[in-house]
């Protein structure tokens, strides 16, 4: 337990830790890549062609100006990115813990007692969601693709906190009669009370309905929705499961193999059912509230950006945004809950500003993925939790049920507005070619 060294020895050790977590994600950039697996970690493979690797490689930061010399393999400056990142994680992660240990998230505000045991939590649970929104990232700005190792690892992280340590949730500060304020985990609820839904059956099959739809989401499927609903079902059926190949000729019959990542998600599935089942009979209520909260994000997180997704690609007839982003934020929804979930999808935008430029200085693009939006707008709503959560709790949330209509009708106005747009383009192209 980090508590028990004194505060210098335990910044000092985060300072190591760092360095570590920056190499861990160094590596995982270029091993989870998608397209662009090039081994350019030391604790990879090398590639062909490159330079013996020494012990000094491995080392996190100080072994990457040695590395110049493969710069033949993999290009100029090519290892000024990944030691960057060393630097910053190893600065970044004690001031993280220093910053919750401060009442970073709770506006300096510390509760009577079990501050301590709070803050490790937070720093267990959110560091975790930083380190793979930081992978995701990186991935999404050299490839345009997120990866399930970051997505699925994360949520199932984030649903294991929830049923294992509940204090893992966004706080809210409140202040009663006590002269200490108390520092609550925010629920699915809140700015209300509990509505103890999570202890009813029903929620238990909500949740399993929830899970079961995430994973469905992640099966490798090819939707081809033009030759019909019927069809289209079929096709993705058999794409994810690959059944035996029908013919007329028994001779020529050919088996199939059902791919690899589909067994994989089934036992996933089967697990995940069980688990929940196994939660709602066996664990405490107030675990319960956090686990039954954190689904509900994952939920409406991943769903949001979905019905976002569904309504541009059906509006500008192309796909508007990619699948690794609906789970993306399905991750970060499960972390987070609900609430913080939509602030995030709020705050994305903003952060698209700063995004462009860390995209331009790196690659020298302007064109980037809605990922990094997301990872930098969860960034900014964690960091503004302590003022974000009291003003959007009166402000937003207070409208209750009647929020949800709004989201409703924003998205109706969004696929009108988008429907409008493409008209207006395609009207032009055809006075440009009557012309």
């Amino acid at each position: 337990m980090l508590a028990n060294l004194p505060l210098w020895m335990r910044l000092s050790v985060l300072l190591g830790v760092g360095a570590i977590v920056g190499a861990f994600i160094n590596w995982a950039i270029y091993a989870w890549a998608m397209f662009l697996k090039r081994p350019i970690s030391p604790w990879m493979k090398p590639a062909e062609g490159e330079s013996a690797r020494i012990m000094l490689d491995r080392i996190p930061i100080i072994g990457w100006p040695g590395r110049r010399r493969d710069s033949n393999v993999y290009g100029k400056g090519f290892w000024i990115r990944p030691m960057t990142i060393e630097v910053i994680c190893a600065v970044c992660v004690p001031w993280f813990y220093y910053w919750l240990l401060t009442g970073g998230l709770t506006g300096g505000q510390f509760p009577a007692a079990g501050w301590t045991a709070m803050v490790e939590t937070w720093f267990y649970a959110y560091g975790i969601l930083l380190v793979l929104m930081c992978i995701g990232t990186f991935i999404d700005i050299d490839e345009k693709t997120i990866p399930d190792q970051v997505t699925v690892t994360g949520t199932i992280v984030a649903l294991l906190f929830a049923a294992f340590a509940p204090s893992f949730r966004l706080p809210q500060v409140m202040f009663g009669m006590a002269k200490a304020p108390s520092v609550e985990p925010v629920h699915y609820g809140s700015p209300g009370d509990v509505p103890g839904w999570h202890t009813e059956n029903w929620a238990m099959i909500v949740a399993m309905i929830i899970f079961a739809i995430w994973i469905w989401a992640l099966l490798p499927k090819l939707p081809v929705w033009y030759v019909g609903l019927r069809k289209a079902c079929r096709f993705m059926f058999a794409h994810a499961l690959q059944p035996r190949r029908k013919t007329k000729c028994e001779d020529r019959t050919r088996f199939r193999k059902t791919p690899g990542l589909t067994i994989l998600l089934g036992v996933l599935l089967v697990a995940g059912l069980l688990a929940i089942f196994m939660a709602w009979r066996f664990l405490p209520a107030i675990n319960l509230e956090s686990l039954y909260g954190s689904i509900l994000g994952m939920a409406f997180g991943g769903g949001l950006v979905w019905a976002v997704r569904i309504i541009g690609t059906y509006a500008m007839q192309k796909e508007a945004m990619g699948f690794g982003d609906v789970t993306l934020q399905a991750m970060i929804g499960a972390f987070v809950g609900w609430q913080a979930a939509l602030l995030v999808f709020v705050a994305a935008p903003f952060a698209a500003l700063f995004v462009v430029l860390l995209q331009y200085v790196f690659t020298r693009e302007n064109v980037i993925a809605f990922g990094p939006y997301l990872c930098t707008g969860a960034l900014l709503v964690l960091y503004s939790w302590h003022w974000v959560w009291p003003n959007a709790a009166t402000g937003v949330f207070s409208l209750g049920p009647f929020l949800l209509v709004i989201l409703g009708g924003a998205l109706v106005l969004m696929a009108i507005m988008l429907v409008v747009i493409g008209w207006l383009k395609g009207l032009s192209q055809v006075e440009e070619s009557v012309e």
